[in-house]
Parts: structure tokens; sequence; C-alpha cells
């Protein structure tokens, strides 16, 4: 499972951020078919590398003010913003749900995905760039699921989390939610981890819903459970599930 929340949310980074794969090194240009030898007053010093490091290194750091009312994508989910302060109101697609979504997170096409007009997948993240943090955002909603088979929906969600405990039960926003949270560490480090199955109580709408929260790259970093765990419940008590 921490595998491929590692490699959704590389796509989406590398969507945030870009790929810098340019070569600094200048190629000699042909002219008439001859190559020109390249001006020595323009080679790069090791001044200069450390200049354009140091330019790289800023250009990261402000990363962090990428939001989400600059990305043309995420900007399509937006109904609301700064409906309280970092973040703001988003709703699916299909308009089947809303929540929060942080000011700087940010949803990938790449990770979005509607199937057959009646269930929505949407991941979003964000990032804390000062603590090397990395958050991942899956939301899964159905707008009819057989009831007979709720119990079996809970149990190969826990299985897909690794969770050997007992789901907690309460009962919010009109929503029956089954959750529960764990922690532990991989080889791609330590993360921690809340996921939560939510059904209507007056319909038969559900939604899935995991948060996790790791080290952003090879990066060493502490994770703190209590505040990992605050966000998810934040954000996971402001779903709501929107009548169809």
């Amino acid at each position: 499972m921490k595998k491929w929340l590692t490699i959704s949310t590389l796509c989406a980074v590398l969507l945030i951020g870009g790929c810098n794969t340019a070569n600094d090194q200048q190629v000699p240009e042909e002219v008439n078919g001859e190559e020109t030898e390249e001006d020595p007053s323009t080679e790069q010093t090791p001044e200069d590398d450390d200049a354009e490091q140091e330019g790289e290194d800023e250009g990261v750091e402000n990363n962090e003010d990428f939001l989400a009312v600059e990305d043309e994508f995420t900007k399509e989910f937006l109904v609301s913003t700064d409906v309280e302060p970092g973040f703001h109101q988003m709703r699916g697609k299909l308009d089947g749900f809303e929540m929060l979504i942080p000011e700087n997170g940010i949803i990938s096409d790449l990770l979005h995905d509607i199937e057959n007009d009646d269930a929505e997948t949407v991941i979003y993240t964000f990032n804390n760039y000062r603590e090397k943090k990395l958050y991942d955002v899956q939301v899964m909603y159905q707008s009819h699921y057989p009831e007979e088979l709720k119990q079996s929906y809970l149990n190969v969600f826990k299985r897909a989390n690794n969770f050997e405990g007992e789901y907690k039960y309460v009962e919010a926003n009109g929503l029956e939610m089954y959750y529960g949270s764990l922690e532990d560490k991989d080889e791609y480090g330590p993360y921690v981890q809340y996921f939560s199955y939510l059904f209507a109580k007056d319909r038969n709408q559900a939604i899935s819903y995991s948060y996790t929260a790791m080290c952003q790259g090879e990066e060493e970093c502490t994770l703190s459970f209590e505040k990992d765990i605050a966000m998810a419940e934040k954000l996971m008590h402001s779903i709501r599930l929107l009548d169809q």
C-alpha cells in the first residue's frame, strides 16, 4: 500500500515541480556546416556553479508557494477559497462530495479518475518543505454501493491498509464513519497512515478516505503521530456527501 502511495505521490510531485533534466553544458553549434568553438568568456566557473546551485535551492523552496488556486486542473475542483485560514473547499466532478483541501494541495489530472459516471477517485498531495514532509490524500467516492456488501468493503479496506486492529466508529455529518490509524516504517522510511470508510446514513452513497504522512524523498524528518492524526481527522470530518 505504501509503495503505491509513494509512486502516486511521486507522479504528482513531478507534475507540480517539473523535471529539470536540461544539460547545463553548452554544445558546439553548427554554422554553415562547421562547428563553432565556445567562447571562453562564457565558460562556466565554479563560482557560477555555486550561484546556480543557490538559485536552484531557492527555486525548490519557492515551490512551497505553489498554491491550489494557481494550478489549472486543481482550480476546476475549487468551489470556495479561503473558507478558513490555509484551506479551500473542493468538490468532486461528479458533484457527489465536498471536503477541505489545504491551500497548497495539488490534484493531478493523471491521478484523477471517473468510472461509469458513478465512481470517482481524487488524489491530492501537499508538502511541508521546511520539515521535509509529504502528504498524500486519496478519496474514492461511490454514488451507489450494494448495502449487503458493506461489511465486505470494510474488511477489504482493512486488509488493503495492512491494519490488524478494529475500526473505531463515530457518526457525524449524516455519515457512519469507520476509521483506523497506524504508524510504521518501510524501505522508504517512516510514515503515518489514517484511513476511513464513510457511509451515508440515509442513502447508499459511500466514500473511502486515506491520509498518509511521510518524509519527502530520501530526506530524514520527524513525524508527529498526534499532529498528523489531527490533520487527518480534520480533513475527514470536513467530508460531506451531497444529494444526487
